[in-house]
């Protein structure tokens, strides 16, 4: 008897169990048939996000290097003292730089080494602009040291004094140093504060001459342009006892021709400094 003939004769129940057996034997072939397909789709999908990849990379490259992408202008707004061509000089920008890749926190970093610049803004304008908005410092004194040097509300140097800013009328700032000649932050500080606080008052600063801080915030010695008078006075209220005094120098110089300096010092009072007199002279009274 054949193979065929006796699977024929197998009752009906062996015969199912055999055939179901079979099947479960072939039936990982058709799976992996199944999972060729997918497969392939994956695989071609890595080569698609490759291709893409590759194209973009391509892109930014020739965008890199796209000749209306370098920067052809550079508009700067905003400053006074400091000429355009000083500006773009302390930005150092090559001639073939690309508006893209321009690295905005470096360039400006690198103009705020200049003294004159207490701040900037760079823009990009596209496709090949690049604004600067210049916020300068403005000087408020002519230090007296080795040289004459222009000082803003800070104490930050910020240009050896020169006829190119004679129009400045500025008063003078002395005592910045010690007896070495080597500077003395504070009274650097104290200086910036000063000239500040008396440019804020338009009543006092085209009246000051000078100031010196040798003797530090308890007694800053402040001169008057007209009448040439020495008036002494502490930081702490600086500003209402020269708006006090300054309207009667006129007055006192007048009534008392040998004053040397008007000591405001001492809250409510008021006292004169004659020549040849030691120490204090007279109290002119109080408030």
């Amino acid at each position: 008897m054949d193979v065929e003939t006796r699977h024929k004769e197998l009752p009906h129940r062996e015969r199912a169990s055999q055939e179901h057996f079979l099947r479960r034997k072939v039936s990982p072939r058709r799976a992996s048939r199944r999972r060729l397909p997918a497969l392939l789709r994956w695989a071609g999908s890595g080569v698609g996000l490759i291709v893409v990849g590759g194209m973009g990379y391509w892109a930014a490259s020739a965008a890199g290097r796209a000749p209306e992408l370098v920067v052809s202008r550079i508009r700067v707004v905003g400053n006074e003292q400091l000429a355009e061509g000083e500006i773009l000089r302390a930005l150092g920008l090559r001639s073939d730089s690309n508006i893209l890749s321009l690295d905005l926190d470096r360039l400006k970093q690198q103009l705020l080494r200049s003294p004159w610049i207490k701040d900037v803004q760079l823009t990009r304008v596209l496709p090949a602009t690049l604004t600067l908005r210049v916020v300068e410092r403005v000087p408020v004194g002519i230090a007296v040291l080795d040289g004459l040097y222009l000082i803003d509300e800070e104490g930050t140097f910020l240009d050896e004094m020169s006829p190119r800013y004679a129009e400045l009328a500025l008063p003078l700032v002395r005592g910045m140093s010690d007896e070495n000649g080597r500077l003395v932050e504070v009274r650097a500080f104290l200086a910036g504060r000063v000239l500040e606080a008396l440019a804020k008052e338009p009543r006092l600063a085209p009246a000051i001459s000078e100031i010196d801080v040798s003797k530090e915030a308890g007694s800053i010695r402040v001169t008057l342009r007209h009448p040439p008078v020495t008036l002494l006075v502490i930081e702490e209220d600086l500003v209402d006892r020269l708006l006090e005094i300054v309207p009667l120098t006129e007055d006192i110089t007048r009534y008392f021709p040998s004053v040397k300096a008007v000591d405001l010092r001492f809250q409510g009072r008021v006292y004169l400094q004659l020549d040849g007199v030691d120490g204090a002279g007279g109290d002119i009274g109080g408030r």
